[in-house]
């Protein structure tokens, strides 16, 4: 498995490609919950068989180890849709950067939400993955900071905002959209999924566009609510 450059490569017995990702992503998806119920070095290579009905002899027919299984988790949990960062390069070209900031952060956020359980994972036990592994995650966080990057710069090619480093107001976006799944015990009895992200997107505006008046404001809120209804409800 490649991904900018890093590889990580996968023992598997059979040569029926096809196949190799359909058991795989079986496996994945039963392991993860053994793992996230007893964490990684607890849960055994019998427990995630019966999960996934499947003797151990075949699941090992697909991966060569139980690290394999961890890696194709975390793997799973910070890849994107194909073509997401073209898109959101597209919209930037067709629309505001505010406005597509405004959207990649509601669904950056809506994301982590959906997959919380998975994130926080991610986090406890991406330490437990080789060194070579390790490379393969942390390119895959790095890609998502430096999309939410590149709006920024677009925005500050603009005019729109005013940042001095980019890439680590980048980082602040995603770590706090992050936040929700890792400090879930702190934040559910205090706000919900929405007033999360309009408390945590007002303050990311208030840092990038000091000088940007009310009224702009409310009308890139707007539209971003308009974006999102679309979403939600498809034409």
């Amino acid at each position: 498995m490649r991904r900018g450059g890093h590889i990580y490569n996968i023992r598997t017995y059979s040569a029926d490609s096809g196949l190799v990702q359909e058991r795989r992503q079986a496996i994945t998806a039963n392991a993860a919950r053994v793992f996230i119920k007893k964490g990684y070095h607890q849960a055994t290579m019998r427990e995630i068989a019966v999960a996934c009905k499947m003797s151990v002899g075949a699941i090992y027919h697909y991966v060569g180890s139980k690290q394999d299984i961890l890696y194709l988790i975390i793997n799973n949990a910070v890849s994107r849709p194909e073509g997401w960062r073209d898109d959101l390069r597209r919209r930037c070209q067709a629309t505001s950067p505010g406005q597509v900031l405004r959207e990649f952060i509601d669904m950056y956020y809506r994301t982590v939400d959906r997959t919380q359980d998975i994130c926080l994972f991610t986090y406890q036990e991406t330490k437990n993955l080789d060194a070579s592994a390790q490379r393969v995650i942390r390119q895959a966080a790095e890609d998502d900071v430096a999309i939410c990057a590149g709006i920024l710069e677009k925005g500050v090619d603009n005019g729109d905002f005013h940042i001095s480093d980019a890439t680590l107001m980048a980082h602040d976006i995603v770590t706090l959209g992050h936040m929700w799944a890792v400090r879930r015990w702190f934040l559910r009895p205090r706000c919900t999924l929405d007033s999360y992200i309009k408390e945590k997107t007002d303050l990311i505006f208030s840092r990038i566009s000091p000088r940007v008046d009310a009224a702009s404001i409310n009308k890139q809120e707007a539209r971003a609510e308009k974006w999102r209804a679309k979403q939600v409800h498809p034409a």
